[in-house]
């Protein structure tokens, strides 16, 4: 019974600063959305709907998905909070209307998404069975641009459905589905021959990848593979091997092809051409720059003149208006998403939603990294999106997916925990 209590107790003082957390971001969400509909006049009629709708919608997401998964509350509200500062930040720069709608209109499909995700993870049981179907299917789907897809920004790694209206990335899609083949592959700590099938569907898609010049989702498939593979296993000798594989094919890469060699001249010294080639990063460091620490405030800067600031730089773009302070606090948000996931991760009763849970925050992490990296020049530009922020409908709902994936392992940990609390009460009664 004192068991009992002190569980309680440790659960109601969680309810308590979730409920702070969740007032917090919803108070952030209603007054940063009225500043925007009152900057024209009279006011910004889908601003004002939207100051009312995503405070709403981070409520109700979060009391739903609570009663009926004993899901990690405070994942779920930072996940609304990171997805409402991008149709904050849209419906501030945007040049066009329909694109803070747009982004709204693809949070509420990602919501459904991690809905999905939830459920799929809880109810998967024999998931040995689908990895030789799932590998297919994901090689499939990455190779699918070729037929359906064109050359956009460099790379080939779009599927047009629709006509300059609905396009996807399916390498976006695909990172949950490698993160679960992954965790299947690697799962029960194996030997490194029972992981070469998986390692050598890892270095299949990252060949894809490669051959459609999508540099970005290249290095996040290959990193986070490799880091799975380290958890899994803790075999230094092979991960630092394939670090070294990895890096000499950087360096061939490099040399064979011309628009890596232009990245990183840019990435060396933007200045050389800053008309041209290096004007994103230009134009990014300076919006970076006027921001200083507290921003030039919303509608006050003029980050539409970086190229593919509602992507790409939408972190400069973040820094010019809010300024340095926000944007920490902002990386902060993902550190503590990331260390929650860790949690999650080790509380994990199996070997598969351990490393399923370190596949989503590793990669989260990383593609975190390398956007901020690349807004900042500290590492070449690889032109990923910011997680949860950036426009674009097949990342968020990606995102949203592996998010729900995340909290359906927390809510199997809830659960287990609840069961042996259960046990210990019953093994105290039988013996007292």
């Amino acid at each position: 019974m004192r068991r009992a209590s002190v569980e309680n107790m440790r659960k109601a003082l969680m309810r308590s600063n979730t409920r702070l957390l969740l007032s917090a971001v919803m108070l952030f969400q209603f007054s940063a959305m009225l500043l925007i509909a009152f900057q024209e006049r009279p006011y910004d009629a889908q601003a004002l709907i939207l100051a009312a709708a995503i405070p709403a919608a981070t409520w109700l997401v979060t009391m739903l998905f609570g009663k009926i998964w004993p899901v990690d509350r405070a994942i779920v509200i930072l996940a609304m909070l990171l997805c409402s500062v991008g149709v904050i930040t849209l419906s501030d720069i945007a040049r066009a209307k329909s694109t803070p709608m747009t982004q709204a209109i693809y949070a509420a499909v990602g919501v459904g998404a991690m809905a999905f995700g939830i459920a799929f993870i809880r109810g998967l049981k024999s998931w040995k069975r689908l990895v030789a179907p799932a590998m297919v299917l994901c090689l499939l789907a990455l190779l699918s641009p070729w037929v359906l897809g064109k050359w956009q920004y460099g790379a080939r790694n779009w599927i047009v459905l629709v006509q300059d209206r609905l396009t996807i990335q399916p390498s976006e899609f695909m990172k949950p589905a490698l993160i679960l083949i992954l965790a299947a592959g690697f799962s029960g700590r194996p030997r490194f021959l029972k992981c070469v099938p998986t390692i050598a569907f890892a270095a299949l898609c990252c060949g894809v990848l490669l051959s459609q010049r999508d540099l970005g989702a290249l290095l996040l498939y290959f990193l986070t593979t490799v880091l799975m593979y380290f958890a899994a296993t803790s075999n230094w000798v092979v991960t630092i091997g394939g670090l070294g594989l990895g890096g000499a094919a950087a360096v061939i890469a490099y040399r064979a092809f011309p628009y890596v060699q232009t990245r990183v001249a840019i990435w060396k010294n933007p200045w050389i051409d800053p008309l041209e080639s290096g004007h994103q990063i230009v134009q990014a460091l300076i919006a970076i720059g006027s921001g200083g620490l507290f921003g030039m405030g919303l509608g006050l800067g003029r980050p539409r003149n970086i190229p593919l600031y509602h992507s790409d730089f939408i972190f400069a773009a973040i820094a010019e208006e809010f300024g340095l302070v926000f944007s920490i606090c902002l990386l902060a948000i993902y550190v503590l998403v990331i260390l929650r996931g860790m949690v999650v991760a080790m509380n994990a009763r199996t070997s598969f939603h351990s490393l399923a849970a370190f596949g989503i925050v590793a990669m989260l992490g990383l593609q975190t990294m390398l956007i901020v990296g690349g807004n900042t020049k500290l590492i070449p530009l690889t032109g990923v999106t910011l997680p949860l922020v950036s426009a674009g409908g097949s990342s968020l709902v990606s995102t949203f997916l592996s998010f729900g994936i995340l909290l359906g392992i927390s809510s199997l940990n809830a659960e287990d925990e609840a069961k042996d609390i259960e046990r210990m009460e019953l093994r105290e009664e039988v013996f007292s």
